[in-house]
């Protein structure tokens, strides 16, 4: 860890030490300043330090990442001003109520109905489940809370304070300051000190163990929870004073926790708190000594991810791992053949073509919509969903493709030019690989996760970068072979054609020798290595297919929108992507088209927000969806292909495998008597044995007077069954043993 820590210091330093001499503002280094980028340095540092302690709190102990720390700590804020600000609560009163009862419930009835599930569960899934739970909490703010109505937090004692030389310290910042040291300490003595505290490092280690010697896991787990949500709130509350006061201002910040806390590796809290320090006195040094100019207007947003990133690279290789053991995976796996594909994409664009005939113009708008989304998610299924990289940054990669497009194609938008931004965009895939594929796990989603926040803040605001914001139309109608997409009907039966050629790829290539090994990697890199498969070049390769697709579906999108921005690729936004694939089944090419659906279905219950029961969905959808994962880790489209494919002429199999099914539901079911078996004496017998009543009922007639059949596992069965033989051996043996010698004569 040292080693690690030394090379993310020394990279970091050589980075800063080059952006200094190319951007320096030109202000002298004096003692004054220094001493002003110090004290902000470390406001922010104490801040941070709130956040980032609790992402690793709950890590250590659970074992899941909780990307809803920001949204948590949104949700605190503005419940803080309701108390504090609109209800006229005193400051402590309203912080305690918030900070010690309803941040901690929250946390535990999060551990109680849905993390304590997640054991076990597929990283993927762990963290999708979390970033529902961040919409779910994002959009109950924004829902309780209008952002239309101006609000705002005053900093504690505003604006008194003491002077320091040449800066004045306010009572706000040097109460966060304390208190941050407060919680550090505090920790420490939880997790070093106390019997709570070792239980909660040694659940995550093993569970099971843990609970042998003592520990109470759930318990263990629901303090963890309980501490992490207290802490997101209390940096919430703390931070609000100094941010513009919404929900995705305070929710952003959990980027640099992120940082942080990757620089003590996710469980090392005083090295997460030298990160914070490090990020905290970064930022301020950026503010008072380097100026960008208009090229990077959002430099300072921009350190973050760049720390995150260099901590990530600075990472020891990560070990192979052996297999592991998957629940809820069928016996025998079937996918789908490329002629399959073929039928089903003939009759999607049937459907489309018949139905949308008497759309109109919105309409269209929204089903086109669906479309673009369906092809940026196709790059989803073979980097994350068949090889099992986790990937937070499709919507960079299609950013990047929007960009290659409209300096390529210029005026004239030629499809032509779109197999050339997908050839172009592959390279940045893999050069995004080439670090990533040192990684696995957690720390592959968080350097894809800074890598798109990196382009949100650095790349993409660049005034190079989109020239056309506003005015007129950046990107013109698309032309093929001289036709051209000027009917918005034209232009979604062309995207559907496009979807379903690269879906019956995607479908196709799963068979190959390359998806064969994109699904090696994904269940076992040791064992894939061991029988000769090259891990990195492997890697590389489905990400740079994965950047190819992803890029064209970006281009198509900028085609539809006529024009972008660099809002339009911000990180938040590219998350439901990556959820929604999660949420249809990630590994099946058709959650691609559940995953663009379902955007049209947002729009429907938009439509319909005056029927109670649709005004709710928008808000509670997110965290519906993080519950249904829980439920049901295979996906949507799982559970509906298994009952769709049973109507099809050539799916025989599932038809057989649907009443193996249903045989098996009923064979220990009574009511099935007299319905698939017949009325027997011996059926009756073997009947009463299984409900224990043996020797309170007989069949008619008495069992005394009737033999069973010669069936010598039935006699042997009633032989052996405790309490049924009452010292009935008489020297007759086999099959001539009467019911009146297992135990039981006539009435």
């Amino acid at each position: 860890m040292k080693r690690s820590v030394g090379l993310a210091l020394g990279l970091g330093t050589l980075f800063l030490v080059f952006v200094s001499w190319k951007y320096w503002a030109g202000y002298d280094v004096t003692g004054d300043r220094m001493l002003t980028t110090l004290v902000i340095g470390i406001a922010l540092a104490a801040i941070y330090a709130m956040y980032a302690t609790g992402l690793v709190v709950v890590y250590t102990t659970t074992g899941i990442f909780n990307f809803a720390q920001g949204a948590v700590g949104a949700f605190g804020a503005f419940f803080y001003w309701e108390l504090h600000v609109n209800r006229g609560w005193p400051t402590l009163v309203s912080i305690l109520v918030v900070v010690g009862v309803v941040a901690p419930l929250i946390g535990v009835v999060l551990d109680v109905v849905i993390m304590r599930k997640l054991q076990g569960a597929p990283l993927v899934i762990q963290l999708m489940v979390t970033v529902g739970l961040m919409l779910f909490f994002l959009g109950v703010t924004a829902n309780i809370w209008k952002p239309t109505e101006a609000r705002s937090i005053t900093a504690f004692y505003h604006p008194d304070g003491f002077d320091l030389g040449p800066i004045v310290v306010t009572w706000h910042r040097l109460i966060t300051v304390i208190i941050a040291i407060a919680v550090a300490f505090g920790l420490r003595i939880l997790l070093y000190k106390t019997r709570l505290g070792v239980g909660m490092r040694a659940v995550v280690d093993n569970r099971g163990l843990a609970a042998l010697n003592g520990a109470r896991p759930g318990l263990i787990s629901a303090t963890a929870w309980a501490i992490g949500c207290g802490l997101a709130a209390l940096a919430g509350i703390l931070i609000a004073p100094g941010q513009e006061f919404n929900p995705e201002n305070l929710n952003i910040i959990i980027i640099i926790a992120f940082a942080a806390a990757a620089f003590g590796q996710l469980k090392s809290l005083p090295l997460t708190l030298v990160g914070c320090l490090v990020l905290g006195v970064t930022r301020a040094y950026n503010q008072q000594f380097l100026q960008f100019g208009s090229d990077f207007p959002k430099s300072n947003d921009a350190i973050a991810p760049i720390l995150l990133f260099i901590v990530v690279l600075a990472l020891p290789q990560a070990r192979l791992e052996v297999g592991r053991v998957v629940r809820n995976v069928r016996r025998v796996e079937r996918h789908t053949h490329w002629w399959e594909a073929i039928i089903g994409m003939i009759v999607l664009f049937a459907i489309v073509y018949l139905w949308s005939d008497g759309w109109g113009q919105v309409t269209q708008n929204r089903w086109t919509l669906a479309m673009y989304t369906a092809i940026i998610v196709l790059s989803l299924v073979p980097l994350t969903g068949w090889a099992g990289q986790v990937n937070f940054a499709p919507l960079a990669f299609a950013g990047f493709g929007a960009f290659l497009f409209q300096k390529l194609a210029g005026d004239g938008s030629n499809a032509l030019w779109l197999f050339v931004v997908a050839v172009l965009c592959a390279p940045l895939g893999a050069l995004v690989a080439l670090p990533a594929s040192r990684l696995k796990g957690l720390y592959l989603g968080l350097a894809s996760m800074a890598f798109a926040h990196g382009m949100a803040v650095l790349f993409f605001p660049h005034p190079d970068v989109f020239e056309e914001s506003s005015g007129k139309e950046a990107f013109a109608d698309l032309r093929l072979f001289g036709h051209v997409f000027d009917q918005r009907r034209e232009y979604l039966l062309f995207l559907v054609i496009v979807f379903g050629l690269i879906l019956i790829g995607l479908v196709k290539l799963r068979t190959s020798r390359f998806g064969r090994r994109w699904v090696a990697l994904n269940d076992s890199p040791a064992a894939s290595a061991t029988i000769g498969i090259n891990v990195r070049e492997t890697t590389i390769l489905v990400y740079a297919i994965s950047a190819a697709i992803a890029g064209f579906g970006g281009a198509l999108m900028a085609i539809s929108r006529g024009t972008v921005n660099e809002l339009d690729y911000d990180v938040i936004l590219g998350l439901p992507y990556v959820l929604l694939a999660a949420v249809g089944g990630i590994a099946y090419p058709i959650a691609a088209l559940f995953a663009g659906v379902s955007t049209v279905l947002f729009f429907f219950i938009q439509d319909k927000w005056e029927y109670a029961i649709f005004a709710a969905l928008p808000v509670v959808g997110p965290g519906l969806m993080a519950i249904g994962m829980v439920a049901n880790q295979r996906g949507a489209v799982y559970e509906m292909g298994r009952g769709f494919a049973g109507i099809l002429p050539w799916r025989s199999d599932a038809r057989e495998e649907v009443s193996r099914e249903n045989a098996m539901k009923r064979e220990p079911e009574i009511g099935d008597l007299g319905l698939t078996r017949e009325f027997t004496n011996d059926a009756v017998i073997l009947l009463d044995r299984q409900l224990g009543i043996i020797e309170d009922v007989a069949v008619p007639g008495g069992y005394g007077r009737w033999r069973p059949s010669s069936s010598r596992s039935t006699v042997v069965d009633l032989e052996t069954r405790p309490g049924l033989r009452n010292g009935s051996s008489n020297g007759q043996g086999g099959n001539d043993t009467s019911l009146e010698e297992v135990g039981h004569g006539a009435p």
